[in-house]
């Protein structure tokens, strides 16, 4: 499986149940993050194509318009296809 990241040239290698930010961060791609557990909101990024699941988060860390916008944290969305992601700088 892979992760495209928009603006970057190669697709990240990831395996499936891996978190993006785990795929990320193992293949050394700077990406921003804190505490890893879904409370901070550092990893906010855009789902735009891919199979995943969310594991639990704060309620309060993604804002219903976020979500429909498709917006999730990469410390707490699990892989289990190829995936494209927008950064949120």
């Amino acid at each position: 499986m892979q992760i495209i990241v928009e603006g970057q040239e190669a697709p990240i290698p990831a395996a499936a149940g891996e978190t993006i930010l785990q795929s990320l961060l193992r293949a050394g791609v700077p990406f921003p993050f804190s505490c890893q557990f879904g409370n901070c909101g550092h990893c906010k990024c855009v789902l735009l194509a891919g199979s995943v699941t969310e594991l639990p988060h704060s309620e309060h860390i993604l804002a219903p318009e976020e979500r429909s916008r498709g917006v999730v944290l990469a410390c707490r969305t699990r892989l289990w296809s190829d995936a494209t992601i927008r950064r949120i700088d």
